[in-house]
C-alpha cells in the first residue's frame, strides 16, 4: 500500500522522471520502474525522498490516515479541500 500512495503522490505533482532525479538524486529509470513495474519494491530512501519532496504527506504515506490538524493530508483530501475553498471564495 505504501508504493500505491507514493505513487499517487508522484501522479498527482505532475512531476516526470528527469525532474523526480534533479530533486532527489535517485535516478529517472528508478522512478521509471517505481511507476510501472508492479513487482518492483520501495526502498528506504526512495519513501524517505518522496517524503522530503511533501512532507505534508508523511503520515499518509506510512499509515493512509490524514491530519488535517496538524498539517497531514493527502493529495485526494488536498484537491477537494482546495474545491472548497474556491466555491467559498466565488
Amino acid at each position: 500500500m505504501i508504493k500505491e500512495r507514493v505513487i499517487t503522490i508522484i501522479k498527482h505533482s505532475g512531476m516526470k522522471n528527469p525532474e523526480l532525479e534533479a530533486q532527489t538524486g535517485i535516478g529517472r529509470y528508478t522512478w521509471q520502474n517505481i511507476r510501472n513495474k508492479p513487482e518492483r519494491e520501495l526502498k528506504t530512501e526512495e519513501i524517505e525522498a518522496v517524503i522530503q519532496l511533501f512532507p505534508q504527506y508523511a503520515l499518509w504515506i506510512a499509515s493512509g490516515e490524514i491530519a488535517p490538524e496538524i498539517g497531514q493530508t493527502s493529495p485526494q483530501y488536498d484537491e477537494v479541500d482546495s474545491k472548497l475553498d474556491s466555491r467559498a471564495e466565488g
